[in-house]
């Protein structure tokens, strides 16, 4: 059972890939009825990614999309056509929330201005994530992650200073822009409800509906969420002309000795003592070795800078003579910040995240473990309706044409078989 603090939201969705499907899925997981419109000519591009059951290759089994998507419903609807974008703003004059990720030239061609969709739905909240925001020099450029992530300064501090810069290992920029967006539109939703109601004469007459719910328009630029994340620190360091911090390799440059990953008997772990009482007792544990007593190895962020090839031999030779296990127990004994590096099957099989991962379960692709959301409400008392019927699977394309069409737009089932041999659903 999941607690659903976003009962009663209604959230359209027109997003693809990461970042629009990650900001709704968010709010889906707190139980906001999400309905997800797809492309009528093959639907969200996440479906050609994997990993995919027995590694073969389909549509409707995408391990990504079935993540993304899970708690949706979903329609299709070729925006192209006058009649498409008509059904959208039939669709939208119901929903409380509109999240895209439209290029600036997709929305002007289909017509996503907020100023015309307010007009039918004053209080619409509409969450736009674009990789260079809707104004300035670039809004007009496309980009994919590694575009992003390069131009908004996390490459430069990834790798060692010797090699080229590196990027993350998978797309990530579209996870952080969709935090954000889902966050800013919670923000937005408390605005709404925490606004006075405004004295006539001030945006009303009287015998009108004071606007009390007005909506907003949030601009998320994925660059932004980049440089906002990274940058931060290093233009602090720029403004105080001190050291900007490039590539290091697996060292933090400026960080006391250790805070590094170093090899083990059976694989890799984490070495770190911010604190100097920490590091006493590992070498302590490790025998307190002579290298340790010498003069220059004294002050640990100039061994760190200076010294940390040399002092991570002698920490690993340690290391090698005991396994990832043995580390850790010997660590919690010492209060010492060690922490084994593990693949992804050991971080689902831990016992102290068994509440996380849930099980999904559809016809075409058997059950499914996917994480949950990260986190556990109190209980009736934050929220009294629970919503009984999450987790749901990522819907098929097309699945809740007929659901919504009639049930909703009150089209008749003929009327949505035309749609279909037309091209618009």
């Amino acid at each position: 059972m999941t607690y659903g603090l976003l009962n009663g939201l209604r959230v359209l969705e027109l997003g693809e890939f990461i970042s629009a499907p990650y900001c709704v899925k968010l709010l889906a997981d707190m139980g906001a009825d999400v309905l997800k419109v797809e492309r009528a000519d093959g639907g969200d591009w996440a479906r050609d990614y994997g990993p995919y059951p027995n590694e073969l290759p389909h549509r409707e089994c995408s391990g990504l999309f079935l993540y993304l998507n899970a708690n949706k419903r979903g329609v299709t609807l070729n925006l192209d056509t006058p009649t498409g974008r008509e059904i959208l703003a039939g669709l939208l004059s119901r929903f409380d929330v509109l999240v895209h990720n439209l290029h600036p030239t997709e929305m002007d061609r289909v017509g996503l201005d907020y100023d015309t969709l307010r007009v039918h739905n004053d209080g619409l909240v509409m969450a736009s994530i674009t990789p260079f925001g809707l104004t300035g020099p670039y809004r007009n450029w496309k980009a994919y992650d590694i575009n992003l992530a390069a131009g908004g300064g996390i490459c430069e501090g990834l790798g060692s200073p010797e090699r080229q810069p590196l990027t993350f290992g998978t797309p990530e920029v579209g996870y952080f822009a969709g935090a954000a967006a889902a966050s800013s539109i919670v923000m937005a939703l408390l605005a709404q409800d925490n606004l006075p109601h405004l004295p006539a004469g001030e945006g009303w007459s009287e015998g009108e509906i004071p606007p009390t719910h007005p909506g907003q328009h949030i601009d998320i630029a994925e660059i932004e969420t980049m440089a906002g994340l990274y940058n931060g620190p290093e233009a602090l360091m720029a403004v105080y002309q001190w050291r900007v911090t490039r590539r290091t390799g697996h060292h933090a440059l400026d960080f006391p000795y250790p805070n590094c990953i170093l090899r083990c008997k059976d694989g890799y772990i984490f070495v770190g003592s911010p604190e100097g009482r920490q590091w006493r007792r590992l070498l302590e544990l490790m025998g307190s070795p002579e290298w340790s007593q010498e003069p220059r190895f004294r002050n640990r962020t100039v061994m760190n800078n200076e010294y940390a090839d040399e002092v991570d031999g002698y920490v690993e030779e340690w290391l090698l003579k005991h396994t990832k296990a043995e580390l850790l127990e010997m660590a919690l004994e010492h209060r010492i910040p060690l922490a084994p590096v593990r693949g992804f099957d050991e971080v689902r099989h831990d016992p102290s995240l068994s509440t996380l991962f849930t099980e999904i379960d559809r016809s075409d692709t058997g059950p499914v473990t996917i994480p949950g959301p990260p986190y556990a409400m109190s209980g009736e008392n934050a929220c009294p309706e629970p919503v009984e019927e999450l987790p749901r699977p990522a819907p098929t394309l097309g699945q809740h044409n007929s659901e919504v069409y009639c049930g909703e737009l009150g089209y008749t089932p003929e009327e949505v078989a035309q749609l279909y041999r037309t091209g618009i659903i």
